[in-house]
């Protein structure tokens, strides 16, 4: 059985599940159950032995759409929010192997790698996401890995 399940995430997110997922012409998502978003998807549901009415979310949403043989097994409304938090840090992880994987090889600035991931995802940057903010999220991984380094070696 096909099912949807529409989430409030914010744009950068949704172009960027958009580019990784592919979108159909009706501008839904769909992802297979062996996938990190299905599995998500999955780990996330339980048994809803009657039916739950979900609020309608406002602004910028992305429906996924996803295969379930059970007809009572689904999100409970309570989980969406966490469900979009890890959608974020699916995101993150992303950009940090991206860039990472180029800026170890050239060792330059890291910022114009940053501007490539976006750009590849078509997430406009200080339209959709902050750019500071994202290259933060680069920058706060470097800091950790040679916080880690120090430890190692001293």
């Amino acid at each position: 059985m096909l099912k949807k399940i529409t989430l409030p995430v914010p744009r950068h997110l949704k172009k960027f599940l958009e580019g990784e997922y592919g979108v159909t012409p009706k501008g839904v998502i769909h992802v297979e159950k062996w996938s990190e978003v299905g599995r998500l998807i999955h780990l996330a549901s339980r048994v809803v032995p009657f039916p739950i009415k979900a609020e309608k979310p406002s602004g910028t949403t992305v429906t996924i759409s996803y295969y379930c043989r059970e007809k009572a097994y689904d999100v409970p409304p309570e989980k969406l929010k966490e469900l979009v938090l890890q959608l974020e840090e699916i995101f993150r992880r992303s950009l940090i192997f991206e860039v990472r994987k180029v800026h170890e090889l050239t060792g330059q600035q890291y910022g114009r790698f940053v501007t490539d991931f976006l750009d590849r995802y078509g997430i406009v940057a200080d339209e959709d996401i902050e750019w500071q903010t994202v290259r933060k999220v680069y920058r706060d991984y470097l800091d950790r890995i040679n916080k880690q380094n120090q430890k190692i070696y001293a």
